[in-house]
């Protein structure tokens, strides 16, 4: 088990996203879509849909979990968002099924709070092999990231990097993806253009509000 936490906008899913790309291309991924707290019936179904049991899931308990369990024995990846909305219900039958000795499937639980929420049932914390926090961006990373992000900040001058980061970026990288997006629309059908420091007060201004 891996958890993956941080504040909101901090960026954990394209970190995710990443690592996840990184993985052999053989490996398979599936992503577990859960609603608030969900009941460990639902959790039952929404599982059963990301191993591609469907309608082949039993109506009992019972036996709907030992095909779960079946189905854990196959290497691959499930990733679980928004895991801090998990009761501890559904933790604690999450921890059922990956207490299984024949389970080889890797779980990820992701989420702001997903932590804290994993703190609550001890005998499912202890369980998780690596905590991975996403934290906010430094000032000497924003550059570095944000052009591996997108092209368009390749060649935004370092000044210009650090004044969006002081005035509205803040480190936080669902923020600054956001104001990727009002540039990419402002720069369409412009070869190269060049993002100066108009244009970022402008994208600022659609974002955040009048200067």
């Amino acid at each position: 088990m891996v958890c993956l936490y941080g504040d909101a906008g901090q960026g954990k899913t394209v970190a995710l996203q990443y690592a996840l790309s990184q993985l052999p291309q053989s490996a398979r991924v599936r992503r577990v879509h859960v609603g608030v707290h969900p009941t460990v019936p639902e959790l039952r179904r929404v599982l059963a849909d990301a191993l591609e049991l469907g309608r082949r899931l039993p109506r009992g308990a019972g036996e709907a979990d030992l095909m779960l369990v079946n189905a854990l024995r196959q290497p691959r990846v499930l990733v679980l968002d928004e895991a801090q909305r998990l009761p501890g219900p559904a933790l604690e039958f999450l921890r059922g099924l990956w207490d299984h000795p024949d389970t080889d499937t890797s779980l990820v639980l992701a989420g702001a709070g997903s932590e804290r929420v994993l703190r609550r049932v001890p005998a499912l914390a202890s369980r998780v092999l690596t905590w991975e926090l996403v934290s906010r961006l430094g000032r000497p990373e924003v550059a570095t990231v944000m052009a591996a992000f997108h092209p368009l900040w390749e060649d935004v001058t370092e000044d210009d990097v650090a004044w969006v980061d002081e005035h509205v970026g803040h480190g936080n990288f669902r923020t600054w993806a956001k104001l990727t997006s009002h540039l990419t629309a402002e720069t369409y059908d412009k070869s190269r253009a060049v993002a100066d420091r108009r244009m970022l007060e402008r994208a600022w201004a659609r974002l955040m509000g009048p200067l």
